[in-house]
This record gives C-alpha cells, structure tokens and sequence, in this order.
C-alpha cells in the first residue's frame, strides 16, 4: 500500500499535462491525492502524511476552505499528528479562509495540550479572525457553551427548569 501511494504520488507530482483535457484530468487526480492527504490528517495516518510529504507535496497545501492538514489533525485531537507534521515543518501560522489558525482550532475544540504545543510555535497568538474573534474569544465561548451544556443536563435530571435560567445566565 505504501508503496502504490509513493509511486502513485510521484508519478502525478512529476507529470507535465500536454494540453487542457489532460491538465484537468491532472488537476482532479491531484485533488484527489490532497483529500488522502486530509483524511490521513483527520484520522491519524501518521505514515501515510509521511509519505506524502516525502513524495513532494507542499506540507502546508490547502483544501477548499483553506484549511491545512496540520489545522484538521489540531481540530480532530490528533496530538501524535499535529506533533509531526510541526516536526515536518508545517507553518503553524497559517489561517483558513475565516482566518483561523490551527491554535483558534485546538481552544474552539477544547485540545489544550495541544493548543499548548501550538503556543511553543513563533506565531501572534493574539490573532485575532476574520470575525475579530482573538483565541481568548473562543476558549470563553468554549467554556459558556460548556457550562450551558451542563446547566441541560442538571435540568433533565431533575426534570425541572434550573433557579440559574430564572437569573438570566441561560435561556
């Protein structure tokens, strides 16, 4: 297996498309080959990304929401993943369309080990997105909808409406 990706990548990496048919044949078959490259971020296929990298595809190479493979193995807790693809060189900086960078996934998803890992990188870590959302933003937005979560919770088994929603903490 590992050898049919290596030679399947490198034979698509190092073709040179003759005229437009072939050129968007090669452009969705190199499409293609990213969304490996993603699904072995998002489900920790360490020796797969490993292999892409060392065929030659750009480690920081985005998806259609400009996402990098190091933000999806950061938003799927894949602490192992996101330590490699760093230890590859992969620019923790980088923001996706919404101007989220991989430290904004590892707080929105609450992965503080590795949001700490992440900090360690020579990044503004007060960056704020698009939105002017700073990482403190999300992790006080992480927190509240954790503790409205739990608020639910208490009131389902209780079978009652909490005293705190009365205050007007949650509706």
């Amino acid at each position: 297996m590992r050898i049919f990706t290596f030679l399947l990548l490198s034979l698509l990496l190092t073709c040179n498309p003759v005229n437009a048919d072939q050129q968007t044949d090669s452009q969705t078959q190199y499409q293609t080959l990213l969304a490996y490259y993603f699904a072995a971020a998002r489900t920790a296929e360490n020796d797969i990304i490993e292999q892409f990298v060392e065929a030659g595809l750009p480690i920081n190479s985005v998806n259609e929401k400009g996402y990098t493979a190091l933000m999806i193995a950061t938003y799927h807790g894949h602490k192992q993943t996101v330590n490699q693809l760093l230890a590859l060189g992969a620019n923790a900086c980088l923001e996706d369309k919404r101007g989220n960078t991989a430290l904004m996934a590892a707080i929105f998803r609450g992965e503080f080990s590795i949001a700490k890992t992440l900090m360690k990188q020579d990044c503004d870590t007060e960056h704020a997105n698009k939105a002017g959302q700073p990482p403190k933003h999300l992790q006080h937005n992480l927190v509240n909808s954790m503790y409205s979560l739990y608020l639910r919770n208490i009131r389902k088994q209780n079978n009652k409406k909490s005293p705190v929603g009365k205050l007007g903490f949650e509706q």
